[in-house]
């Protein structure tokens, strides 16, 4: 039943003051700490957001106003759209700038040494230098600065769990193996604490923990330039790479597992369609047991480009499954002399070829099916060459454009054939008493009784043929009763 704008209102005030009570429990333990306060606020509202009535299928957000999903209703607008902020471009601008000079009434402490930068974290200035915290307004870590820029190698050596050590005893290995690893300091209130909320953004948003998890180092390189959560998400989500304010670019793993399928295309598919296509393209390999060719990034890429969904792959492989268990030879061997199968291919790689797209796959499926009736009529005479293909391929054409599905044209195709198998060698006949001889072959007999049954037209010369056979159907019975012509009367020209 449908909420009336009282229940929504009311539904709206019990979700603020759940927020309310959160955010004050977040100041009671850190006045100071707008971030946390914050975050807390946005977790109230993830975590209590109501499950609206199944015909809304939305989240109630903060002001009143119903979302696709809880992250959206926190963040109070709908991911992905259009809205009257600056620009992610204009944005990280602004930041980068604020990072080198600081605000108007809260500028930089002072110059940070070579290669630091300043990051603004509750109002509270953090110097940082290669992602590692150095100090703050009131100082920094000489010694961590330099240790962090000039890294001291550290030559192992006795070490007995290093079997690479030259001076280990139980190895005789002479390789000099050295360790350029240096600790790296994390203040707990900056990027590591940012980290957990733009996580749980990322998995607010549908994605899975393995991707996000993968990302850690990605996603912290990217707070640690004092970029936001939406800057954040957006990089990571629409960019191949982002450089850094030290020069080093560093690439997108969203991009490099999903993100690469939009290369070459016209209309990119959004973070969310590249990421359910081939999480779902996973998951129907897997159930029907398919060859994981079909995983892999120039098939991903073939298909993204010809708009096959993961609804659409689970049909095509639940059709090639059922299509093997009938084993039906007639079609299996008209697609390959369509032309749609090769001879050491299987039905598999028909129904999931990605370089054919969902209408092309759905007009060769039922050529495929009208052929297969021809080819089962083949001792009655119907015959299928080449030429007859193509013929096949425009009739098909033509049934699937009076909306005739693949079932419907093959019921079609049978009865027709049928039909035509019954008839054609009587025509062929008639044809020669009346015509004379050879002055009509099979082939064309075949594709006009093609045209009648499929097309509803019928040649001039079949009318009259079938004329001249009722004339003699009436002839012969009159013969019994005195009334006849001979049967002789008539020439192999058809002249009485």
């Amino acid at each position: 039943m449908a909420q009336t704008a009282a229940q929504k209102k009311a539904a709206a005030l019990a979700l603020l003051k759940k927020a309310e009570a959160a955010l004050k429990r977040a100041q009671a333990a850190d006045d100071n700490s707008s971030e946390i306060a914050a975050t807390a606020r946005r977790r109230a509202v993830i975590d209590t957001a109501p499950t609206t009535p199944a015909q809304s299928g939305k989240y109630l957000g903060e002001d009143g106003n119903y979302y696709n999903s809880p992250v959206e209703a926190a963040l109070g607008r709908d991911i992905g759209k259009s809205v009257t902020q600056p620009t992610a471009a204009q944005r990280i601008t602004t930041a980068t700038t604020i990072r080198k000079t600081g605000t108007a009434d809260n500028p930089i402490p002072y110059a940070p040494p070579a290669g630091a930068n300043w990051n603004l974290y509750s109002g509270v200035w953090k110097l940082y230098y290669a992602g590692s915290y150095i100090g703050d307004a009131s100082g920094y870590d000489t010694t961590l600065y330099n240790t962090l820029k000039n890294p001291v190698v550290t030559k192992f050596t006795n070490n007995p769990n290093n079997p690479n050590d030259p001076n280990n005893s139980n190895n005789s290995d002479t390789t000099d193996t050295t360790d350029t690893t240096t600790k790296k300091v994390t203040d707990p209130t900056g990027p590591s604490t940012n980290i957990t909320v733009l996580k749980s953004l990322l998995k607010g948003m549908g994605f899975n923990s393995s991707i996000i998890d993968s990302s850690t180092s990605f996603l912290m390189s990217l707070l640690a330039e004092n970029l936001d959560y939406d800057n954040a998400v957006s990089i990571f989500l629409d960019s191949k790479d982002y450089t850094l304010k030290s020069g080093v670019k560093v690439t997108s793993p969203f991009y490099e597992q999903y993100g690469y399928l939009n290369e070459g295309m016209t209309n990119a598919k959004s973070a969310s369609e590249l990421y359910n296509f081939v999480e779902g393209s996973k998951g129907i390999i897997e159930k029907y047991g398919l060859s994981s060719k079909f995983l892999s990034q120039d098939s991903l890429k073939k298909y993204v480009k010809n708009n096959v969904t993961a609804k659409d792959l689970d049909e095509r492989a639940n059709a090639a499954r059922l299509k093997a268990i009938n084993a039906d030879p007639a079609y299996v061997q008209s697609l390959k002399m369509l032309g749609y199968l090769g001879s050491s291919a299987d039905l598999t790689d028909f129904y999931l070829d990605p370089a054919i797209g969902k209408e092309k796959l759905e007009s060769n499926r039922s050529t495929g099916a009208f052929t297969a009736e021809a080819l089962r009529r083949a001792n009655a005479g119907i015959k299928t060459d080449r030429e007859d293909m193509m013929r096949f391929e425009r009739l098909t054409a033509g049934l699937q454009a009076k909306g005739l599905n693949e079932a419907q044209i093959g019921q079609t195709a049978s009865e027709g054939f049928q039909n035509i198998a019954n008839t054609l060698q009587p025509e062929l006949a008639l044809s020669n008493i009346f015509e004379g001889a050879n002055a009509a072959t099979a082939q064309t007999i075949q594709t006009e009784l093609e045209a009648e049954q499929f097309q509803g037209t019928e040649s001039e010369r079949r009318k009259r043929l079938k004329e001249l056979g009722t004339n003699i159907f009436n002839q012969s019975t009159g013969m019994s009763r005195g009334r006849a012509t001979s049967y002789s009367n008539y020439s192999s020209a058809g002249q009485i």
